[in-house]
């Protein structure tokens, strides 16, 4: 694709609309985090997602906007209006879940959370 057809679909978005560039699958979409013009050439470079072909194990960590989605979360739960053995029980329930799933499983079930 033309640097020119891609301006052209971005002219083509809502006023105001500010999305992220992705690539990959809907349920986990790699993000644009930078890019290199090489002659006449635009590299994209999009964060970390599982390699093709590793079945169900996952061999990747949390990528940057993974990451924030847990921060946003652990400050929830240190905002809440409870007790110290509350919040250390749900941030427990986090890291366990961190240590018992794949990166991609918490993922999903944070954004589900947070759509909730």
């Amino acid at each position: 694709m033309k640097a020119s057809e891609l301006i052209s679909i971005f002219n083509t978005l809502p006023q105001g609309a500010d999305p992220d560039i992705v690539m990959g699958d809907e349920w986990l979409p790699e993000r644009l985090v930078e890019t290199e013009l090489d002659g006449e050439m635009l590299f994209l470079r999009f964060d970390n997602a599982p390699e093709e072909g590793q079945g169900d194990e996952e061999g990747r960590g949390f990528v940057e906007h993974e990451i924030e989605l847990i921060r946003t979360r652990l400050k929830q739960i240190l905002d809440e209006d409870a007790d110290n053995t509350s919040k250390t029980d749900a941030m427990l329930g986090l890291f366990l879940m961190g240590h018992e799933l794949s990166s991609s499983q918490v993922i999903e079930l944070l954004e589900e959370d947070s759509n909730a």
